[in-house]
């Protein structure tokens, strides 16, 4: 593995492991909505740079609809789950949502049933059992449930994704279907008349920037330019880590307090994800 390429994945796994628990402290004072719709506008913005292939307007009104179950739905259960939960917590759920892609290609009929996959489901299942057993301070059920639902939301978006991934190539496909998202996003706060902007200092619209262009923008560059070379499994190696590095960032910048049951429910599910 070159030099490059460990850096791309390394950044990725920062990038991605970071968001939840960055966003934690501006919970109080920046409306979750609008932090989605944010970065997800701009992150698409930054990513269109990088688009390559001329896409039919019927492929990007599909693309549109697909990208809302990411941007709209997914993330903003994941955002919820960040304010009504820890923030490792919500990273730690949201990494598990390789194995509802799993559940999701069955029931779809893009995967066969194997004992494996079956064992890294059920093990992982455990893990979110575990883990929702033994909350701890910070930590509420409606969080717990939030973050699941953006898990599985997500897997959702990812196994629709596949065939546009294909057609299109992965960058060119997500970075349409997440500026696409953004639009929506922003067209649906505004008519709903829910487009609250924050009145915050510069410290944290620099939090906001970071979590668009980096986060959901910059991230996805590196972890496309990773996969070219080292293919989707092994690529896939920043979802084994997150739970972990993100429960290291939390525990290192938000204090966040690390009991038995949650660092046994993040390693089981550390464990079902590396048996997928």
């Amino acid at each position: 593995m070159s030099a490059l390429i460990y850096l791309y994945l390394t950044a990725t796994l920062l990038f991605w492991s970071s968001m939840e628990v960055l966003t934690k402290p501006l919970m109080s004072q920046v409306d979750p909505f609008f932090l989605t719709f944010f970065r997800f506008f701009v992150g698409g913005v930054f990513l269109l740079v990088f688009v390559r292939r001329k896409i039919p307007f019927k492929d990007i009104l599909s693309l549109a609809l697909v990208g809302s179950i990411n941007g709209v739905l997914s993330m903003s259960l994941l955002q919820l789950s960040v304010k009504f939960s820890n923030a490792s917590t919500a990273a730690t759920l949201m990494a598990t949502n390789p194995l509802f892609v799993t559940v999701f290609s069955l029931i779809l009929g893009k995967e066969k049933l194997s004992v494996k996959r079956f064992l890294s489901v059920a093990i992982g299942l455990v893990g979110i059992m575990i883990l929702s057993y033994g909350r701890i301070e910070g930590d509420s059920i409606v969080g717990l449930l939030l973050g699941i639902g953006a898990a599985i939301t997500f897997a959702l978006y990812a196994v629709l994704m596949r065939d546009f991934t294909l057609k299109y190539g992965s960058l060119d496909a997500t970075a349409v279907s997440i500026f696409s998202a953004g639009l929506i996003y922003g067209l649906l706060l505004i008519l709903t008349r829910n487009l609250r902007i924050p009145q915050i200092n510069i410290p944290q619209w620099l939090i906001l920037i970071y979590a668009g262009v980096f986060v959901t923008g910059l991230a996805y560059v590196t972890y496309f330019k990773a996969m070219e070379k080292l293919g989707p499994s092994r690529t896939s190696l920043v979802f084994y880590l997150k739970p972990v590095v993100a429960s290291f960032l939390a525990l290192w910048l938000l204090s966040e307090p690390i009991g038995a049951f949650k660092i046994a429910g993040t390693g089981v599910i550390v464990l079902a994800l590396l048996l997928r």
